[in-house]
């Protein structure tokens, strides 16, 4: 068993259309794990096998600027589109949208006046977090971002490119237990028990004996032995999956306006509206620190 500790990566989207097509394929590539599919020239044949099957969700990843005079007619589309902002500065309207409304309102022309950002256009941020799953749920309620996160219905974590082995996310309770409160070797963020010792773990955790981080590992433990056993006996990940824990991994993208990014650490990295969960705080806090630093959030 892996254990991992939570971060995030804010993932800036490449210049150009070639840069839109390779946001897409970026952010879909999580929620199946199948980054090893892509290749120099992959971007483009994946958004279209996207849009041919009707799964447009993640062509919302795809940030999409114009600069259009305030008289052109797209202008007035754009502007009562809710899922675009417009800023109407001068004569000209800062258009900041996504690559979804451009393909469900037969707008991709529109890419022909495809710019890069300016400071009048109202930006949108990709952020990709590795944390718990638990985390994610609380995550996933702003739904106002653009998501994606990876499938434990079609991962399978009992193969190799796993490591055939499921992979936590260490919760900060665990993480401030003051040293020596694990009775189990931990090295370099993995934890193996041979059958023997996982044994007299089960002994001491149905005897009442075990302190909490033993109850923790072993609760995780048994749901990882649990999880390889029914994968081995044939159940499908989509069927196994549910005896993984709430701390199992989970890598997790989301897309934003900024100012929907504000409302996301308003709650869980600030507490402006009460006490965010340690964990999410864990990623929001220096999250929110690193947006300051770059987008004088």
């Amino acid at each position: 068993m892996k254990i991992n500790q939570p971060s995030f990566e804010i993932w800036e989207q490449q210049p150009g259309v070639d840069g839109v097509y390779r946001q897409v394929e970026r952010c879909g590539r999580v929620c199946y794990k199948s980054e090893n599919h892509q290749t120099a020239d992959s971007a483009r044949p994946f958004v279209e096998r996207m849009i041919a099957s009707k799964h447009t969700a993640m062509l919302e990843h795809a940030t999409i600027y114009l600069t259009l005079d305030e008289h052109d007619d797209r202008t007035d589309f754009y502007r009562h589109n809710r899922f675009t902002h417009v800023n109407m500065v001068d004569g000209k309207a800062y258009v900041t949208t996504n690559l979804r409304v451009l393909v469900e309102n037969g707008r991709m022309n529109d890419l022909k006046e495809l710019c890069e950002p300016t400071a009048l256009h109202e930006r949108r941020v990709t952020v990709h977090f590795t944390t718990q799953v638990a985390i994610t749920r609380e995550f996933n309620r702003h739904r106002v971002n653009s998501m994606a996160e990876q499938s434990t219905r079609y991962c399978n974590y009992s193969k190799e490119k796993f490591g055939a082995e499921i992979t936590i996310n260490l919760p900060q309770w665990v993480k401030e237990l003051p040293d020596g409160a694990w009775t189990s070797t931990i090295e370099e963020g993995t934890v193996s028990l041979d059958d023997d010792a996982f044994l007299a773990l089960t002994k001491k955790v149905v005897a009442g004996e075990a302190d909490a981080a033993d109850n923790w590992l072993f609760a995780n433990l048994a749901a990882e032995r649990a999880y390889l056993n029914l994968t081995a006996l044939g159940r499908k990940p989509q069927e196994a999956r549910v005896v993984l824990p709430l701390d199992t991994n989970t890598e997790l993208v989301h897309t934003a306006f900024l100012s929907d990014w504000k409302h996301f650490f308003d709650l869980r990295a600030l507490g402006t509206t009460g006490a965010p969960h340690p964990d999410a705080k864990a990623v929001a806090l220096p999250l929110y620190e690193e947006m300051k630093r770059r987008f004088s959030l």
